[in-house]
């Protein structure tokens, strides 16, 4: 008998109903109410048929593979701003040669530690002009410290709010991404929960 629906299920199997809150009965309301079909043996006891055992473990076997590569996809993003971009500064040409005045230049040190960037600022396109500017000419650099001590107001406007929106939006859109697919994960994870408790009336 094909059953498509709980309500066709409890009338032919009444006991079902007494037991709907057991994980593996709920099992069978859930796998139904997504648009499940079932057929069961013409005896008294419930029995699943079809889809057979052989269906379920190919379908279990699709969806966790769709799960791996949600989860994969997941990680990427969550190590895409501490892991990649660090990587593409490590061949940056104006990175390496900030990072030699760093190490060989104390007043030129001391003043990119005021001015409050950091290696995040190299990414932004008009943060770099700054930087390259404020590492190869000195009148610049100390223009703009003097700016900054005399207006702590250029000083969030003109420097710190521009890569710190845009690293604010590039995260805002990392974490929706990783909710869409964490919502997909959660989905596949009920499905294969479901198939695993319906294999139990096989």
């Amino acid at each position: 008998m094909l059953i498509s629906s709980w309500e066709d299920l409890v009338k032919k199997y009444p006991d079902l109903a007494k037991d709907a809150d057991r994980p593996e009965v709920d099992a069978i309301r859930q796998y139904l109410k997504t648009g499940g079909i079932i057929k069961t043996d013409d005896g008294e006891k419930f029995r699943i048929i079809y889809p057979t055992k052989k269906m379920i473990d190919d379908r279990i076997t699709s969806l966790r593979r769709q799960r791996t590569y949600y989860v994969k996809e997941i990680n990427k993003l969550k190590s895409l701003e501490r892991d990649f971009t660090p990587i593409r500064l490590a061949f940056d040409p104006l990175y390496i040669k900030h990072q030699m005045k760093m190490l060989s230049n104390q007043k030129y040190r001391e003043a990119f530690k005021r001015l409050g960037f950091s290696w995040e600022h190299f990414l932004d396109p008009k943060t770099r002009k700054i930087i390259e500017q404020f590492m190869d000419n000195p009148d610049y650099r100390a223009r703009v410290l003097q700016a900054l001590d005399e207006s702590p107001i250029y000083k969030s406007r003109r420097f710190g709010a521009i890569s710190e929106a845009a690293r604010n939006t590039r995260r805002e859109i990392i974490n929706k991404k990783i909710q869409i697919l964490q919502r997909k994960v959660d989905e596949l994870e009920r499905q294969i929960t479901v198939l695993t408790l319906l294999k139990r009336w096989m």
